[in-house]
């Protein structure tokens, strides 16, 4: 696998507790029904392919596969669709995010289901504000989960709040790579922080 060796850890590994912590909620979700439950489940599976249409575009070589365009920006819509459930907690506005979100995973699959057929990602710049409006989403939801935790001292709260700082660090260090010429050095520091990250986010959902 070469230079691909820590993105391939890192895919395999976000695709694998990305879709357990879709499960998980999603399970929760059919015995509570809470849309904010919905919502993480359904970000998370999103997150999960982007995931594995990563591995698949590195590793494949046979066929072109401009999966950036799903990864990018998967990411961050299914990211903020999170943010934004944990702004408010009517059941009202939950249950109009969750159309919204539907809607919304519905283009993002059609996007990856087009990935053969799109052009390469745009200029460095581009790539530069995408990546890193994930990490201003992560810390975002830092902030939400330390706010809840500061109220009600509680595990979950504590390595969920810890979980999107080091993502959120994570995603700020990989975006670094376009304004350096130590682009593969910031690409894998940014890495393994996200790997702690994850790490972080299954011993939050494992905890709860």
């Amino acid at each position: 696998m070469g230079t691909n060796l820590i993105p391939n850890i890192l895919a395999v590994s976000l695709f694998i507790i990305g879709l357990y912590v879709a499960l998980r909620a999603f399970y929760v979700y059919s015995l509570s029904r809470s849309p904010r439950l919905f919502i993480l489940g359904l970000s998370m599976s999103i997150i999960s392919l982007t995931a594995a249409a990563d591995f698949a575009s590195s590793n494949i070589t046979s066929i072109t596969l401009n999966t950036d365009w799903f990864l990018y920006i998967g990411q961050a819509i299914s990211l903020l669709f999170i943010l934004l459930s944990l702004v408010r907690s009517s059941d009202a506005y939950l249950q109009g995010l969750t159309i919204w979100h539907l809607g919304a995973s519905a283009l993002l699959l059609a996007l990856l289901m087009l990935s053969p057929t799109l052009p390469d990602f745009p200029n460095t710049a581009i790539r530069a504000i995408l990546s890193s409006s994930r990490s201003i989403l992560c810390f975002g939801i830092f902030f939400c989960y330390a706010s809840a935790f500061m109220k009600k001292e509680t595990r979950f709260g504590l390595l969920m709040s810890l979980s999107f700082l080091l993502l959120a660090l994570g995603y700020l260090m990989i975006a670094q790579q376009y304004f350096t010429v130590s682009q593969q050095l910031f690409d894998n520091v940014g890495d393994i922080i996200r790997l702690l990250g994850l790490g972080t986010l299954l011993a939050a959902v494992l905890a709860g």
